[in-house]
């Protein structure tokens, strides 16, 4: 088997916290190993089979649509030190629409666990798939949040035009799977100040989640890299950042859920490491 390179670490203090880069992956060689198929564990809280009741298809949303609560942006890097050995895969974007089909897939086969935080320019990837993410949302499996609309660089614009970029998606969140994003927001290219985050907040998106690890996927990266990042940054309470834009993400996450049982770490949504928003329906 070829050698693993070694992972470095780059932070820059560009936006008030470390923006971290990784250089360097595996040798394509070790891909080559087929490991057997990945279920989540019965000691990881694996998802419910749905049942199709009456009374089950009257069920809430956990992320049903409610009245925006205003409040601060609070930002969130990692999950508390009571999440236990948690941790959050977190996917981005959805430029490639054969990568988001293919990590429905995944997740819908293991019984393992994601956030999604998909863009409404990128509708043409996420809305032939919206009957499967709304059944998975229901389940557990997958929380959603709000990525903005058209993706762009949230401090450039400003606060209005920031504002209502991610109202626009909100509504497209509502439109196409019938839940509200709420109150997840993840900034674009992870660029956020003071006045965003209070602008979030003011929508009702009270969490502003960043990242503690990533596996730097917004360029085409080998499989063999993705799961040398996955090794190096998961911990218990991370929250890793990856995007559903190429195809190696899609076609590593089952050999990531793998990589993080063996670790003794169990993959859940957003909702569970941090919590869920509170109810305000009453």
């Amino acid at each position: 088997m070829g050698a693993v390179a070694a992972v470095a670490v780059l932070v820059a203090a560009a936006t008030g916290m470390g923006v971290v880069m990784m250089a360097g992956g595996s040798t394509e060689g070790e891909q080559a190993t087929a490991a057997p198929e990945y279920r989540q564990p019965t000691t990881a809280s694996p998802a419910p089979k749905p049942v199709r009741t009456a009374s089950a298809a009257t069920t809430p949303s956990p992320q049903r649509i409610t009245p925006p609560v205003a409040g601060p942006g609070t930002v969130i890097t990692e999950g508390p030190a009571s999440a236990g050995r948690k941790v959050a895969l977190t996917i981005d974007d959805g430029t490639c629409a054969s990568c988001v089909d293919r990590i429905l897939d995944v997740v819908e086969s293991t019984g393992g666990k994601v956030t999604l935080f998909p863009n409404g320019v990128y509708g043409g990837s996420w809305e032939p798939q919206a009957g499967r993410i709304r059944k998975l949302i229901a389940s557990g499996q997958v929380t959603l949040g709000n990525h903005t609309y058209s993706h762009q660089v949230s401090t450039k614009i400003g606060p209005t035009a920031f504002a209502a970029d991610l109202q626009r998606n909100e509504d497209w969140i509502q439109k196409t799977f019938t839940v509200t994003g709420r109150p997840w927001f993840r900034p674009p290219y992870g660029d956020r100040n003071a006045s965003i985050d209070d602008a979030a907040g003011a929508r009702g998106y009270r969490k502003v989640i960043m990242w503690s690890g990533t596996v730097a996927d917004s360029q085409p990266r080998s499989e063999a890299y993705i799961l040398d990042a996955i090794d190096y940054w998961a911990r218990p309470g991370a929250i890793i950042l990856m995007h559903a834009n190429y195809p190696a993400t899609a076609n590593a996450l089952p050999r990531i859920f793998r990589k993080l049982e063996k670790k003794g770490l169990e993959p859940v949504t957003l909702a569970e490491l941090l919590g869920p928003a509170p109810d305000t329906s009453r």
